[in-house]
């Protein structure tokens, strides 16, 4: 997928206002405990709705602008194919240029399954096609950070700064931070690695969230059929990191997605970076994951 189509699509979407993106918004950092945090204050998460539940099924079979069994809307966002699995299309709230998802084609994948060979090579695709850094996360499961069923990933520039820093540099990659909660991670050459060695990869580091997460979620008794433990995925050209998850946010005003558990969180208002505060940052995502 060429860069240069994808930018020039994602730019045009946000001139017709069809894409919430603020080129003005800012960053905050913060400091709790040994943890630095980066709050990306942008007006266009305020119309975003608040956390809450995937749609249910039953929602998700409504066709219209969505694919057959999907729960998002794609009509006039899309970007172009990835193979004949997934597809790219631009993400309504932004906070990054480009902010883009990677869904699957086949609308009745859902968000609470572990990714697949298709997934990851899909998504190793479009990071090897940008001349910048970028990351792909993905929020799996209602207590893992997903808001929509239809199985997706995400995709942004990579944040100059987050908890998982330590890990692009070899020299650096046995420090890393003193996060409060269980995380699982891997350097991994991702140009050099073909799809196969990705999931295995991935596989393993799932196994390892599994087995300090199982049935731990704040949801797991009405979990579906098939369900993976709910977790966050989060993949550079560098590395892979694996995070198990116990609860999507303390209140309606707090929750943190897969790069949120890294310590970047997208917020509407300095009204929410007041709360996290006040909640307290460390504890608070201490509480989302599973605890050390």
């Amino acid at each position: 997928m060429d860069e240069a189509l994808i930018l020039s699509k994602f730019d045009k979407l946000v001139n017709s206002g069809l894409v919430l993106y603020d080129e003005n918004q800012e960053t905050v950092q913060h400091v709790d405990g040994e943890l630095e945090f980066q709050f990306l204050l942008t007006s266009a998460l305020v119309k975003k709705p608040v956390l809450g539940p995937p749609l249910s099924e039953k929602n998700a079979e409504v066709n219209g602008d969505k694919a057959d069994g999907s729960d998002i809307f794609t009509k006039g966002f899309e970007i172009g194919p990835i193979g004949n699995t997934h597809f790219v299309i631009a993400n309504k709230f932004c906070c990054a240029r480009p902010h883009l998802m990677l869904l699957t084609c086949d609308g009745y994948r859902r968000q609470y399954e572990p990714l697949n060979e298709a997934g990851l090579e899909a998504a190793q695709a479009v990071l090897l096609s940008m001349s910048q850094d970028f990351v792909v996360f993905y929020n799996c499961g209602q207590d893992g950070g997903c808001s929509r069923l239809h199985k997706h990933m995400q995709l942004i520039p990579k944040p100059p700064h987050s908890f998982a820093d330590f890990l692009d540099n070899e020299a650096s990659s046995d420090n890393p931070p003193k996060v409060p909660f269980h995380w699982f991670y891997q350097r991994v050459d991702v140009a050099n690695t073909d799809a196969k060695g990705l999931t295995e990869v991935y596989t393993n580091l799932l196994e390892q969230a599994t087995a300090v997460g199982q049935g731990l979620a704040e949801h797991a008794d009405s979990a579906p059929p098939g369900a993976a433990c709910p977790h966050n995925f989060i993949m550079s050209r560098r590395w892979m990191i694996v995070i198990p998850r116990r609860r999507a946010g303390i209140n309606k005003e707090a929750g943190a997605n897969a790069l949120g558990m890294l310590g970047v969180i997208a917020v509407a208002t300095r009204a929410e970076i007041d709360n996290w505060i006040r909640l307290g940052l460390s504890e608070s995502l201490r509480e989302l994951g599973v605890p050390k």
